[in-house]
């Protein structure tokens, strides 16, 4: 190899020793992994706080909370490193919870069998585990298969090279070394393997072509003083990067800048370490902030031990609450949840006082709910008696459910419901069953009654239809003025108060509109006098109950209205002397007079009625 070529591929290998020592001094930003060599792999940078996150003293949900965030993370390999430290805590809650769930199985049903464990908090969790380490599997395979893609189009590059410098074409020649070095710089990283052959490769050709050309030297510092200007561009843009609120995002986009800066190639010579202290100069500051950040956090993890160590001392007493009401335990239930709800939302806290903190405040926690199931048990006993108390109120309603003693038994019945409802709770398991069994049993005996009452309802309907029917034949022949018939009005009386029942609500109305059709028909009678006419309502009324009460009420009717025609002729005839001074007099006068002689005669009418009416009562 000859001296440009030693020189060239020295200083290439020298830059490329100053950025890996660079990047190793981020080593707890950086996943040195995943970091072959800095020639063609990823520099990848950790994501803030996950690291170093202590979760030992997490809860389930705060566990299923973390590796959430996880999903879709682009540094896939850390992902995966922190979502096996994470599930290392949460397996142990899921086996005491099935653990848990298992022995209250055990205890309702006697044994185990049939017994399954389902929560999708655990379903979420594994979902996003196996998510987080299929997107690494995928990451590297797709990024080896990239590679491999990169090596090929890399070979055929350095094919290509070999036979441009066998051609005497030097312009077109240097055009087309060009467009494949601009290629080359496109291409990406190849597997680690071969990426120390394949530069080595590249590097000597084109030495080779530069010697060969008779420009080398020239062309170089060409290239490189183009490289400068790309190398500074990049520290401008890491600049920008200081003012980037989120720490994380900023180191995320450094990494992939030094990527950049890896692959833009040598610069002079005289520029080399300028350009790369400059570089790393700003690196150092975006690290120095990342750090005061995590100082930052430390603090808020001080803060939360305090606010943890409150609530400790908050939940003590909860661990000696007893009482006999339900009411009670599930309100004490409430504030408890409550605080654990508080502490849920704290955060983490130091991880040297994290398991202390945690086994205080949970050995109180557990120890409520401990005192709690114990009740529980005491009051299941009690359940299980108004369990017994209330099957022999099954048994009883059973006994008679099908007796035809509607109201004895409708009074038992609802005897034996109010009794049901002063017994108290039976087992959960048992509620529905036994209520149902109850339910039925008082059902079947109102369903009859209901059925029956059904049938006298439509039983009175139709006596309803036959009465209404009577009445409108008696208005027929009112309306067609049908000559008066006695012995027809009796058979229709007759007929109307043989029928039998009709629904309640409808009994006085229709014996009402009877009364006023038969009224309006004997009314119609020319060939009777008054006296005539009362004596048939009078038969009439006779055979309706309280028919003469009916007769009363008219007599008093008349009575009522014989006075009112008096008082009014009175006060006509007193006020006939205030109109002898009126210039319309005559005229007053005479309709005056005319009320007063119309009244007389009615009250005539009326004073006849009321003597037939009361020479009938006599």
């Amino acid at each position: 190899m000859s001296t440009s070529q030693d020189e060239t591929q020295n200083n290439e290998l020298n830059e490329q020793n100053v950025t890996e020592n660079t990047v190793a001094q981020f080593d707890d930003v950086a996943d040195m992994d995943d970091v072959a060599d800095f020639g063609d792999d990823e520099v990848s940078v950790e994501e803030e706080l996950q690291e170093d996150q202590d979760f030992s003293n997490h809860s389930k949900s705060e566990l299923l909370a973390e590796i959430s965030k996880l999903v879709n993370n682009s540094d896939v390999v850390k992902a995966e490193r922190i979502s096996k430290k994470i599930k290392e805590y949460f397996d142990p809650i899921r086996q005491e919870e099935e653990a848990a769930a298992k022995a209250e199985f055990l205890e309702k049903n006697g044994d185990v069998e049939g017994f399954e464990y389902q929560d999708a908090d655990v379903k979420t969790f594994n979902d996003a585990f196996y998510a987080v380490k299929n997107a690494r599997r995928q990451h590297f395979e797709q990024m080896q298969k990239m590679r491999e893609d990169n090596l090929k189009k890399k070979r055929s590059i350095i094919n290509q090279v070999k036979e441009l410098i066998e051609t005497t074409d030097d312009k077109g020649v240097m055009n087309k070394i060009k467009e494949l070095q601009k290629e080359w710089k496109a291409t990406g990283a190849v597997p680690q393997q071969f990426a120390d052959e394949i530069y080595k490769t590249y590097g000597a050709l084109l030495d080779r072509f530069y010697d060969q050309m008779s420009i080398e030297f020239e062309l170089k510092e060409l290239d490189r003083q183009h490289n400068l200007k790309a190398k500074k561009a990049l520290i401008e843009r890491a600049e920008k990067l200081l003012e980037v609120e989120n720490i994380s995002e900023a180191v995320v986009s450094l990494n992939s800048l030094h990527e950049e800066f890896r692959n833009i190639g040598p610069v002079p010579k005289e520029e080399k370490d300028t350009i790369w202290n400059s570089f790393k100069e700003i690196s150092d500051k975006i690290y120095d902030k990342k750090r005061k950040h995590a100082e930052e956090f430390k603090k808020v993890l001080d803060e939360n031990m305090k606010l943890k160590q409150a609530l400790c001392l908050k939940v003590e007493p909860f661990s000696t609450f007893n009482t006999d009401r339900i009411k009670e335990w599930n309100e004490e239930t409430k504030r408890l949840l409550a605080v654990q709800k508080e502490w849920e939302e704290i955060g983490p806290v130091p991880r040297e006082v994290a398991n202390g903190i945690n086994k205080q405040f949970w050995a109180n926690f557990k120890q409520f709910f401990a005192n709690k199931n114990k009740f529980f048990e005491v009051l299941e006993a009690q359940r299980a008696e108004n369990l017994e108390k209330k099957k022999v109120l099954v048994a009883k309603a059973e006994e008679i459910k099908d007796s035809s003693d509607w109201n004895a038994t409708a009074d038992a019945l609802i005897a034996l419901q109010k009794e049901w409802k002063s017994i108290g709770p039976v087992p959960e398991k048992f509620r529905d069953s036994v209520y149902a069994e109850f339910k039925a049993a008082c059902d079947t005996f109102f369903e009859r009654k209901r059925n029956k009452r059904n049938e006298e309802n439509k039983e009175y309907a139709e006596n309803l239809n036959k009465k209404e029917e009577i009445i409108l034949e008696l208005t027929k022949l009112t309306e067609d003025k049908t000559a008066f018939d006695q012995a027809l009005l009796s058979e229709k009386a007759e007929a109307f108060f043989a029928i039998g029942f009709v629904p309640r609500k409808e009994k006085d109305a229709i014996v009402d509109k009877f009364v006023a059709s038969v009224e309006a028909y004997v009314e119609s009678a020319a060939d009777l006098d008054e006296k005539g006419k009362l004596q048939v309502l009078a038969g009439v009324f006779n055979q309706i109950p309280a028919g003469g009460k009916r007769f009363r009420n008219q007599e008093q009717n008349i009575r009522t209205k014989i006075k009112t025609h008096e008082d009014d002729i009175a006060l006509w005839q007193n006020n006939l002397a205030f109109f002898s001074n009126s210039k319309t007099a005559d005229k007053l006068l005479a309709e005056y007079n005319e009320k007063i002689e119309a009244s007389k005669v009615e009250l005539k009418k009326l004073k006849e009625q009321l003597k037939i009416i009361q020479s009938m009562d006599n």
